[in-house]
């Protein structure tokens, strides 16, 4: 039994995009993973003033510059894994600090 052309077609075209969107989750995680020892560390916004400060505390990194918002601060590090101890601290989100400017 032969398939119709259009079911042809959306069967490509789905697995197309499915590799598109693969390919695009990757080169992102890639470009956002904190490197250099700075990061853009974000807590929940309705957590407690000065909440990301503990995180960054907690994780032995320093703050190196502010936001304009209460829940995320520029950090810095040079001891590896400085990402993981982030988030361990409690940080919602951690970005590639280079993002932030």
């Amino acid at each position: 039994m032969q398939q119709a052309p259009f079911n042809t077609l959306f069967r490509q075209c789905r697995i197309v995009g499915i590799n598109l969107a693969v390919i695009i989750v990757v080169l992102s995680a890639a470009a956002i993973v904190p490197r250099n020892g700075q990061a853009l560390v974000m807590v929940a916004p309705w957590s407690e003033p000065g909440r990301v400060v503990d995180v960054i505390a907690d994780a032995g990194g320093s703050i190196m510059n502010g936001t304009g918002a209460p829940y995320a601060a520029i950090a810095y590090s040079d001891e590896p894994g400085f990402a993981f101890r982030l988030f361990k601290s409690g940080a919602m989100l951690v970005l590639d600090g280079s993002l932030a400017y």
